[in-house]
C-alpha cells in the first residue's frame, strides 16, 4: 500500500488542488507533498517550527535511510510556503505541531494520506491508483518535462545518484538515446569531422 508507479499529469494536479470543495487541510497535504517533492516520512514528520520562510526551505527529519534527528533543508516554492504557513495561522497551530495532521489533532497516519489522496482523485475524475509517492513522482516528472535536467532533479529528490533517479522516473537509456536523436547528437559532428 503506498507506493505507486503512477505520477498525475500537471493538468490533473491543478484539477486537484481547483476541487471546489476541497478543504484546507488536504489542500495543503497536496501542496507539501508535490512542491518540495517530500516523501511520505517525510512530509509526515514536517511541524510548524519546520518552515524556514525566509529561507525558502522546509526543514525535513528523518528521510529515507536517515535518522529521524537528521536535518535537511528542502527548498521550496515561497508562495507556497506562505500559503502553508497563513493554513497553520488559521488552524491555531503551534511550533511543534505537524502540519500533516490527523481529526485528533495528531501526527497523520500514512495510510490515512494514502485513503484521502485517492479519494480526492476520484472526486477529481483522475481514475488512477495514487500512492502516497505519486506526488513525489508527478513533480519530479514535470521538472523533467520543463527542462530541468536529470542532475538538477536528481539532486532536487536529494536522490545520491543518478541511476537512482532514472530507476525512479523509469527513464531508461532508450529514452536518453531518442533525445540525443531528436537534439543532434554531437558525435555525429565528431566521427563525420565538421564542427
Amino acid at each position: 500500500m503506498g507506493y505507486s508507479k503512477e505520477w498525475l499529469t500537471e493538468e490533473e494536479v491543478k484539477k486537484l488542488l481547483e476541487l471546489p470543495n476541497l478543504d484546507d487541510k488536504y489542500e495543503i497535504w497536496i501542496l507539501l507533498l508535490y512542491t518540495p517533492a517530500l516523501r511520505i516520512t517525510e512530509a509526515l514528520n514536517v511541524q510548524v517550527r519546520d518552515l524556514i520562510i525566509e529561507k525558502k526551505k522546509i526543514n525535513v527529519i528523518g528521510g529515507k535511510k536517515r535518522k529521524a534527528v537528521d536535518i535537511e533543508p528542502v527548498p521550496c516554492n515561497p508562495q507556497v510556503l506562505k500559503q502553508i504557513e497563513k493554513y497553520c495561522d488559521r488552524s491555531d497551530l503551534k511550533p511543534s505541531d505537524y502540519v500533516m495532521f490527523s481529526n485528533k489533532g495528531k501526527q497523520a497516519d500514512r495510510s490515512w494520506v494514502y485513503k484521502k489522496l485517492n479519494e480526492l482523485c476520484q472526486e477529481a475524475g483522475i481514475y488512477k491508483k495514487i500512492g502516497t509517492h505519486t506526488m513525489r513522482r508527478s513533480r519530479a516528472t514535470h521538472m523533467l518535462s520543463r527542462g530541468i535536467t536529470l542532475a538538477k532533479v536528481s539532486k532536487y529528490l536529494r536522490h545520491k545518484n543518478l541511476a537512482t533517479t532514472m530507476a525512479y522516473l523509469m527513464i531508461t537509456t532508450a529514452d536518453i538515446q531518442k533525445e540525443l536523436e531528436e537534439l543532434g547528437d554531437p558525435v555525429t559532428d565528431i566521427i563525420n569531422g565538421g564542427f
